[in-house]
């Protein structure tokens, strides 16, 4: 029988809210929640002790009763040994999946992100559908007066259409990055409806790429998870030399119903034919890998460190200078030639770039901010804890 969770979605998310949702909701990081169980499991099974061992010969004939008992006692000696390497295992599992948390939140927040930019996209293609209509509007009235030309005059119409086209197109994005969300969200079979709050403030770097990368290192669960996959290899390693011999106590008793002899006895293995030299070889080749693979972690540590830092400052910088220096200058260049245009004093195509221009600045504002909150939810991943300080005032406001 498929396991539900029954959720209570606020009917406004911010990112927080919507990444504790899914850590709670998102079926594939539910399912990767049970290795946990599975872990725990094996824990249990390093701990138990075998049962021991009974056997009963019946007498037939001149055979008398025989029956006798075994105990592998080198599980004692081997069983600490065991539980320390599922105990390694099971804390190597538990910081995988505190990794895989720190990444379906970091992909719950680029989501949000891709939503908040798609409708963004929406309202900016519905203003430039409006622009575009009234610009047709003055070029029919200004043809028929015969100040411009019939081609200005289709021109004019043609822009509009087109804008009308992006403007009816834009929705589909919007509901293909909300059912993207809603997969992450863990609703996709669910009815629930829910809104995103305005854009969040997106806190300042305050540290040097030295101290994120020294914070990774000593934060990231993957790396620590790592080196408990050399703890628990070096573990069998040494487990695999103490499985040479093994040995069982005996306690044998036979008679023929009238009395009976016993005693103890020792059953163990002798290693002449091989001493367990393929476990041997096969635990310090896994240990080997086991260093290896920690190598590889603490590379790709600072190697998404670095270009997660690279993203946000390049995003944070297009974003200031836009926001303070490209549209300003637009907004001001827009307003005299509409005003010029309408006078008759400049011909329609100079209206038409300026207005595509003005157009491009607010995606690409849009794209900018949509970059700075990606850039913002991978460098806290990346770094494995809050990198971020909160900010004076919002980094990052809804784009115009």
């Amino acid at each position: 029988m498929p396991l539900t969770n029954v959720v209570q979605v606020p009917a406004v998310l911010t990112e927080e809210s919507a990444a504790r949702l899914a850590l709670a909701n998102n079926a594939p990081f539910l399912e990767l929640m049970e290795d946990l169980g599975i872990a725990r499991a094996e824990l249990i099974r390093a701990k138990e002790l075998p049962n021991p061992g009974f056997s009963v010969l019946f007498p037939l004939g001149p055979k008398q009763l025989e029956f006798a008992s075994r105990i592998p006692v080198e599980a004692l000696w081997l069983r600490p040994g065991r539980v320390a390497i599922a105990t390694a295992d099971a804390n190597a599992v538990s910081e995988r999946l505190l990794q895989d948390g720190l990444d379906l939140v970091r992909d719950v927040k680029v989501a949000c992100a891709d939503l908040r930019l798609t409708r963004w996209k929406v309202k900016i293609a519905k203003d430039e559908a409006a622009i575009q209509q009234r610009f047709a509007s003055v070029a029919r009235s200004r043809g028929e007066g015969g100040d411009i030309s019939e081609l200005e005059v289709s021109t004019a119409e043609v822009d509009s259409i087109q804008a009308r086209i992006s403007r009816d197109r834009a929705p589909l994005e919007v509901d293909l990055a909300f059912e993207r969300l809603r997969l992450l969200l863990g609703l996709s079979n669910a009815p629930a409806e829910f809104s995103l709050s305005k854009v969040p403030s997106v806190p300042r770097v305050a540290r040097s790429e030295e101290e994120l990368l020294a914070l990774a290192m000593a934060a990231r669960p993957d790396l620590r998870a790592a080196g408990m996959q050399i703890e628990a290899a070096a573990k069998r390693f040494g487990l695999s030399q103490a499985e040479v011999f093994q040995v069982s106590a005996i306690f044998d008793s036979n008679g023929d119903g009238t009395a009976f002899e016993s005693g103890p006895g020792l059953e163990m293995t002798l290693p002449i034919f091989h001493q367990n030299q393929g476990a041997k070889a096969l635990e310090d080749a896994r240990f080997q890998k086991a260093c290896r693979r920690y190598r590889v972690v603490e590379d790709q540590i600072a190697m998404e460190v670095r270009q997660a830092l690279a993203r946000y400052r390049q995003a944070d910088s297009d974003l200031h200078r836009i926001e303070n220096e490209l549209l300003p200058a637009l907004r001001r260049n827009r307003a005299g030639a509409e005003k010029a245009w309408e006078g008759g004093e400049v011909e329609y195509l100079f209206v038409l770039d300026v207005n595509r221009k003005m157009q491009s600045a607010r995606l690409a504002e849009a794209e900018a901010t949509a970059e700075l909150l990606r850039a913002s939810a991978e460098l806290q991943r990346s770094t494995g804890a809050g990198c971020l300080t909160p900010p004076d005032k919002d980094v990052v406001s809804d784009p115009t």
